[in-house]
């Protein structure tokens, strides 16, 4: 069953849409006045960052949020003070920036959340109820893939990739596509999740980890997890959000290479600054500050 509202968002539901980013900037063209869902079960366009094109198959999690940048959510969030607001300078892209480390890291809850939901074994997984340990039967397959298993999600495994990525083992499992409109209040916020394929080298999706949710259950749960950290963003800051996301961030202190346009830069991830820029320290120990734009993190060197 499919809900028409959830935690204020409207929900629209498809089959198929070219990409839910592109249903969602044609239903703000028509005109709307709720904060608004998009979700389906395959995109035949979709897109990533720098418009590469992103593999969509059924099977996995496509979906947008449309939020007003101008209006608190009240429907979900008290606000004690009316001041008390972070979306009312609409051109302050840095602010956008924030937002998508508030969805990465509801990404990432919602991810943990699915752990034995159902207390159930399943695709070779015996919890241990007792003492909250789970152990794995040796070469278990997971039958709706056919794949064997790898170690279940949980928060020694899953990482944060600036500036938009999250990944499980070391491998992408979900990505970030944040859409505005110039003089528009409404922010479309793109969010793919590999559930039952890992369509591409270096991917990875659910299914691989023993675990079984239906798209609907998914989003409910990363609906309630990002208004709880929109919540926190709002009310105390980037700096928490910011705290979170580095405790698992992907190469913290190694050596990565980030390519612009056509140079390639190398040194050690330092950080992320309080505007969610990266920072990369040189070897000569001078530090280089990049925002999200278009850039590419390129592998340990």
């Amino acid at each position: 069953m499919i809900p028409e509202v959830f935690e204020c968002f409207h929900i629209h539901y498809y089959k198929e849409v070219s990409s839910t980013n592109k249903e969602a900037l044609d239903l703000i063209e028509k005109g709307i006045s709720n904060e608004t869902v998009i979700i389906a079960d395959k995109q035949t366009e979709g897109r990533g960052r720098t418009r590469k094109s992103w593999i969509s198959l059924e099977g996995n999690f496509y979906a947008s949020l449309v939020i007003n940048l101008l209006q608190a959510p009240r429907c979900n969030i008290q606000l004690l003070d009316s001041s008390v607001t972070r979306w009312n300078d609409r051109e302050n892209l840095s602010k956008l920036t924030e937002l998508t480390f508030v969805t990465a890291l509801a990404v990432g809850n919602t991810l943990l959340s699915l752990n034995f939901l159902n207390n159930q074994t399943h695709c070779g997984v015996i919890p241990v109820r007792d003492t909250g340990i789970h152990t794995f039967s040796s070469g278990s397959q997971c039958q709706s893939t056919g794949m064997t298993r790898d170690p279940f999600i949980n928060d020694l495994n899953l990482q944060y990739k600036w500036p938009n990525d999250v990944l499980i083992d070391g491998k992408k499992i979900s990505g970030i596509l944040l859409e505005k409109k110039s003089n528009s209040n409404w922010l479309i916020i793109g969010i793919g999740i590999n559930v039952n394929h890992a369509p591409l080298p270096g991917t990875t999706c659910i299914s691989n980890y023993g675990e079984s949710v239906s798209n609907m259950d998914l989003l409910k749960e990363l609906i309630i997890n990002f208004n709880k950290l929109r919540k926190q963003w709002l009310f105390d800051g980037f700096y928490a959000i910011r705290e979170m996301w580095l405790k698992k961030a992907f190469k913290m202190n190694e050596q990565i290479s980030v390519k612009l346009a056509d140079k390639l830069y190398e040194g050690i991830f330092a950080d992320i600054d309080k505007s969610g820029k990266l920072v990369l320290q040189q070897k000569d120990g001078s530090l280089i500050y990049f925002d999200a734009g278009e850039l590419f993190i390129g592998s340990a060197l």
